[in-house]
């Protein structure tokens, strides 16, 4: 949690306080019509004479590695820089440690959080019912993308990763999935400029002809894609039942007509980054059938996906969201879930 300092709405000032266990003193003042800090940490002047700008870190080149973490004016009621009139009311200054400085400075000026796929396992579940994988990441996933390639069904438990492992659940023993896992980038992997964030190629419908036979979606991309998800949108079990070429995917289904939305990410080469959800809801059915859920935003989303925490199906209805809210349909009473809402 970004830890914010309390400052005066006047000129010149010195702020004494501990930052991230380092003992600080913090000179803000005026020259001219701009804002400029000093930094003292632990005895040491970490810098002198940083301008002030807004969401900007007051040491943009990282020029003393002495001092963990940064300092940010933000701007809460626009992108202007910062006025001392409006210190502690509109502009704020807070400290972030080196796992917050992405989640919350790149928000701040507009550049969306960034998820980077840090591993893809191929899982097979050893029988019904509760189970754990090592994840071999550093730290602990943000979210799952779980892709059926069996009939049947593996989903999150309520707590469903550690610093560890992923805790799962299948309907039944030699249930297979791929599961692609997502965590922010350190500090180290991201400099001023964030990587490329991997926007979605293409989104496509899939309706099964028949049950149990495999069909060919064309993606029309002319290469093999990164990912893909799939949102279902009607009850029944649709899976990826050979891996996609450059021409299509493939997919089996329960039964005819199962239905489902495929998102498709383009071929890359190097580290996958997709844009963090603006939000995350969590669902639970209180009956079965339709659900409405305001997301929050302030304008429609592009996408959503679904990561079940519990046994049965919360899909998609069509439309899937609107402006304000999220519409889904529950199989059951009690189902839970986590809807990621991408703005």
């Amino acid at each position: 949690m970004a830890q914010t300092i309390p400052i005066q709405a006047v000129p010149n000032q010195i702020v004494l306080c501990v930052l991230g266990g380092q003992n600080c003193q913090i000179n803000i003042y005026l020259r001219k019509e701009s804002i400029y800090v000093d930094l003292n940490s632990n005895g040491v002047d970490m810098y002198i004479g940083c301008l002030a700008l807004n969401a900007v870190p007051l040491d943009a080149c990282n020029s003393y590695d002495g001092f963990q973490g940064n300092l940010y004016f933000i701007d809460t009621q626009g992108f202007a820089d910062p006025l001392y009139t409006g210190f502690n009311s509109r502009w704020v200054l807070v400290y972030l440690t080196a796992d917050e400085v992405l989640e919350t400075a790149f928000a701040a000026v507009g550049i969306p959080n960034i998820l980077q796929l840090e591993a893809v396992l191929l899982v097979t579940s050893p029988s019904g019912g509760d189970f754990t994988v090592a994840h071999g990441i550093s730290g602990i996933p943000t979210i799952l993308e779980i892709i059926p390639t069996s009939p049947g069904a593996i989903w999150g438990q309520t707590f469903f990763a550690d610093n560890t492992n992923l805790y799962l659940e299948a309907s039944d023993a030699g249930i297979t999935a791929t599961i692609f896992i997502y965590r922010p980038p350190t500090q180290s992997e991201v400099t001023r400029i964030p990587p490329p964030v991997q926007p979605p190629a293409t989104t496509l419908a899939a309706s099964a002809p028949s049950a149990g036979v495999q069909f060919a979606v064309p993606h029309g991309l002319g290469y093999i894609p990164s990912l893909i998800e799939i949102l279902p949108t009607n009850f029944g079990w649709i899976w990826e039942s050979s891996s996609p070429d450059d021409t299509n995917l493939y997919f089996t289904a329960t039964g005819a007509g199962v239905t489902a939305k495929i998102t498709v990410f383009h071929m890359v080469n190097t580290a996958i980054n997709i844009s963090d959800s603006a939000t995350i809801l969590t669902v639970t059915s209180s009956d079965p059938g339709l659900l409405t859920v305001p997301h929050g935003l302030l304008a429609a989303p592009s996408r959503i996906s679904i990561f079940m925490l519990s046994s049965g199906q919360i899909i998609a209805q069509t439309p899937a969201f609107d402006a304000i809210n999220v519409y889904l349909d529950a199989s059951d009473t009690g189902l839970t879930a986590l809807i990621s809402v991408y703005a």
